[in-house]
C-alpha cells in the first residue's frame, strides 16, 4: 500500500481555503498512485481551535465542508481529523476514514485499529500514547495525526519519543504533522516515518508544506536525523511572522528602530517574512539618544532597503516636562523615562492607524520576564516576534543573519544594550549580565526549578530570589503584552499564567 503523508498549512476557520488545499494534495497523491492520503490533525478546520470548538455554528459549517470534500475523494482513501457533532452535548475531535467518497469508520482520542484494504492501521491522536490499552488488536502499522508546535531544540526529543514508540510496539509508525503559524504557535511539519526497529526512514521538509510517499511493500533505508541549528529557530520566526500577517489580512508593517539589537533582529525577520517593500522603520530620538543610535538605525534601514523615517520626540518630551513639572527642569525619575517610551508608542500607533500597517513589538523574553519594559510604550504592537527569544539568543540569531554579509551593523552587535531613557544608561544598571539572567529565567520558567535547585547550579541564591520575584510580580504587564511567537518549551503567557494577585514569597 502506498500512503501519502500531507503536511499542510491550514488557516483556522478558513474552510474554503483549507478544502482547496486538501483537494490539491489529494490530486497530487493520486498522481503518485497513493492508496491512502493522511492529513494532520484538524487540517480542514485549522488548529488551534480554542473556543471555536464550542461554537455550534462553526462545527456545523465544518461538517458541511467535510461533505463537500468527500466528493473529491472518489477512488481514494483519506484519513483526516475533524470535530464531530454535539451528539453527547459536547464537541469531540475524531479521526475519520474515508473510502471512495464515503465515511466508513471513525475513532476518538484513544488508539483504535481500522481496517483498510486488508491492512490493520492503528490510528492515534492527541496524547493517546499515554494510554494504549484501548487498542483491541495489533495493527500492521501506526499513524499519528498531529499538530505538534515547534520549539527550539525539540526535534531530537520528538524523534527519540516516536522512535521509542515504534521500537516498543515493533511496528512502523507514521507521524503526520501540521506546518505553519497560527496565533502564537508555529508548526514545523517535519513529518516522519519510522520502521519497526525505530529507525527514521522518511522526514518531511521543515517549515514547508510537503507530501511524503511511504510504500509498505518496499524496504526503507534509515536516514540520519538532521542537526537542528540556529537556522531552524530563525526559519520558525520568519514563518510565524509571515503567517500571522497573511492570515490576519495585513501585508505591511512598521516598527521602531532604536539602533539596538532587538529592533534590528525584528526588522530582519519582518523583511524576510514580508519583503523589504512592506517594512518601514522609524527612529524617534530624544535628548538622551546617542549619535551612534541614529547612525546604526539608518545604516540598518539602508542595508535592508526599507523605508526609513526620523521623528524627533524632543519637543513633545519637553512639553510634557514643562506641563507636569511646572518648569523645564527634569526630575530624572522613572516617570520621565517611561513617558519617552509612551510618546514613541503613540507615534507608532498613529502611523499604524493612518497607513494601515501592523505595528510590530520588539521586546525579547528576557525583558518581558522581569518587566524591563513600559506599558503603552515599547510594549505597543500587535505581535511580538521575538517575545519568546532570550537576549542571549538574540545575539546568536543576529550572528546567523550576518553570516554572509553585514545586514546588521557591527556596532549594533558590540555596543552595550541601553534603553537610552536617561544619561549614560545601560541595561546592566538594573539587571544582571544577560547570560546570568537568561540562565535563571530558563531554569525557573522552563524547568520549574526552585530557588535552591537553581542556586545549586552555580547562581547566587539572593539574585535567584530577586529574579524569581520580578518574574512573578510582572505578570500584570505580560497580561497586557501583544502575543509572542512561541519558540521555547515554555513561553510566558501562552503556556501558563501566574496569578496577578498573590502573596507567596519564596525564601
Amino acid at each position: 500500500m502506498k500512503i501519502a503523508l500531507v503536511q499542510m498549512n491550514s488557516a483556522v476557520g478558513d474552510l474554503e481555503g483549507n478544502i482547496k488545499k486538501m483537494i490539491s494534495f489529494v490530486n497530487k497523491a493520486r498522481n503518485n498512485e497513493a492508496d491512502l492520503v493522511v492529513f494532520p490533525e484538524c487540517a480542514l478546520l485549522g488548529n488551534p481551535l480554542r473556543d471555536l470548538i464550542q461554537r455550534l455554528d462553526f462545527i456545523r459549517a465544518g461538517q458541511q465542508a467535510l461533505e463537500q470534500f468527500l466528493s473529491h475523494t472518489v477512488g481514494m482513501g483519506v484519513l483526516l481529523s475533524t470535530v464531530s457533532s454535539f451528539d453527547t452535548g459536547r464537541p469531540r475531535k475524531s479521526a475519520i476514514l474515508i473510502k471512495n467518497g464515503e465515511i466508513v469508520d471513525r475513532t476518538e482520542h484513544s488508539i483504535k485499529v481500522l481496517d483498510y484494504q486488508g491492512m490493520k492501521i492503528g490510528i492515534v491522536m492527541d496524547q493517546a500514547w499515554n494510554d494504549d490499552s484501548n487498542s483491541q488488536s495489533i495493527p500492521n502499522l501506526y499513524i499519528h495525526l498531529s499538530s505538534c508546535p515547534y520549539y527550539y531544540n525539540s526535534l531530537e526529543k520528538r524523534i527519540s519519543f516516536f522512535s521509542g514508540i515504534a521500537e516498543k510496539h515493533n511496528r512502523p509508525l507514521l507521524f503526520v504533522n501540521q506546518v505553519g503559524g497560527n496565533d502564537e504557535l508555529i508548526f514545523d511539519g517535519s513529518s516522519m516515518v519510522f520502521d519497526q526497529k525505530g529507525s527514521l526512514t522518511h522526514l518531511g521538509k521543515p517549515f514547508e508544506e510537503d507530501l511524503l510517499i511511504y510504500d509498505t511493500e518496499l524496504p526503507c533505508q534509515s536516514i540520519a536525523a538532521p542537526e537542528e541549528d540556529i537556522s531552524w529557530l530563525y526559519r520558525a520566526l520568519v514563518l510565524g511572522f509571515r503567517d500571522y500577517f497573511h492570515k490576519t489580512g495585513f501585508t505591511k508593517t512598521l516598527l521602531g528602530l532604536s539602533g539596538g539589537i532587538d529592533s534590528a533582529l525584528a526588522a530582519c525577520i519582518a523583511v524576510d517574512a514580508l519583503g523589504k517593500n512592506n517594512v518601514m522603520g522609524i527612529a524617534m530620538p530624544s535628548r538622551y539618544s546617542s549619535d551612534h543610535s541614529l547612525t546604526d538605525a539608518e545604516q540598518l534601514a539602508r542595508s535592508l532597503e526599507i523605508e526609513y523615517r526620523v521623528l524627533p520626540i524632543e519637543d513633545i518630551f519637553a512639553s510634557y516636562i514643562k506641563l507636569v513639572n511646572g518648569s523645564e527642569q527634569t526630575a530624572g525619575d522613572l516617570a520621565e523615562e517611561n513617558i519617552q517610551a509612551r510618546i514613541r508608542g503613540d507615534l507608532l500607533m498613529f502611523i499604524s492607524n493612518r497607513e494601515g500597517r501592523m505595528l510590530v513589538n520588539t521586546s525579547n523574553k528576557s525583558e518581558s520576564a522581569v518587566g524591563y519594559s513600559t506599558l503603552y510604550g515599547d510594549m505597543c504592537g500587535s505581535l511580538a516576534p521575538i517575545g519568546d527569544v532570550y537576549k542571549t539568543m538574540v545575539y546568536k540569531l543576529c550572528d546567523y543573519i550576518n553570516r554572509e554579509w553585514e545586514r546588521i551593523p557591527v556596532n549594533t552587535l558590540i555596543k552595550p544594550p541601553s534603553a537610552e531613557l536617561r544619561p549614560n544608561q545601560l541595561d546592566q544598571d538594573n539587571l544582571p549580565d544577560y547570560i546570568m539572567l537568561d540562565g535563571i529565567i530558563q531554569l525557573y520558567v522552563e524547568e520549574n526549578l526552585s530557588a535552591d535547585e537553581i542556586a545549586e547550579k552555580g547562581f547566587d541564591r539572593e539574585l535567584v530570589l530577586k529574579i524569581m520575584s520580578m518574574i512573578d510580580r510582572m505578570e500584570y504587564k505580560r497580561r497586557q503584552a501583544p502575543p509572542a511567537l512561541k519558540v521555547t518549551s515554555h513561553a510566558l503567557g501562552v503556556d501558563g499564567r501566574m496569578p496577578i494577585i498573590q502573596r507567596f514569597h519564596r525564601q
